[in-house]
């Protein structure tokens, strides 16, 4: 063999080599990815029927929504909020046939109008239903983006690289609810 011949043998062997190992890398992160997605939608499916009419589904940010996403392009299927944010769109889903328990859903947008965050502002009847959804939030949520931190009434998902989200607990004497944010880190 010549030293061309060898040079050619070993170069076919170190890239057959790594394509290999590329294709085993893609088949570990799918399978991690999966097992993420799984638990996720686990996690999602033991919330609770409030919870995922809140949230949809467990797929996306929440509710079936990626940052960066054109907010001319935000499909719901729910009424507007009567009031709309200057930056986004606003909507209002309904727990049931009173007034009383809701959820105004905010999508903002950043400069180039996508989409960059998104807010809940939950409302129920009694101060009992904040804390039954707060415990039925954290779990689920725990499992989506990582161990949480605890400020005050303020809790804080930061382990994900791209989402920060913020559980707070907002009730006031005549108004029970929650406020959840869901911001884009980058």
């Amino acid at each position: 063999m010549t030293a061309k011949s060898i040079v050619f043998v070993l170069t076919s062997t170190l890239v057959f080599i790594s394509c290999n190992s590329s294709q085993e890398n893609e088949k570990n992160e799918a399978s991690t990815t999966s097992e993420i997605d799984q638990k996720t939608l686990n996690a999602w499916e033991k919330s609770g029927d409030l919870i995922q009419k809140i949230t949809l589904s467990s797929k996306g940010i929440i509710r079936n929504k990626e940052w960066g996403i054109s907010i001319d392009s935000l499909q719901e299927k729910l009424e507007l909020a009567e009031n709309q944010p200057a930056n986004g769109k606003s909507y209002t889903l309904y727990f049931d046939d009173s007034d009383l328990n809701f959820t105004d859903i905010s999508y903002l947008s950043d400069n180039q109008q996508k989409l960059s965050e998104i807010d809940f502002d939950i409302f129920v009847e009694t101060k009992s239903q904040v804390e039954e959804l707060k415990g039925k939030f954290i779990p689920y949520l725990q499992v989506k983006f990582g161990a949480a931190k605890t400020e005050g009434n303020k809790i804080f998902w930061e382990n994900d690289k791209n989402t920060q989200v913020i559980l707070q607990d907002v009730s006031t004497g005549k108004d029970p609810g929650i406020k959840l944010i869901f911001i884009r880190k980058n």
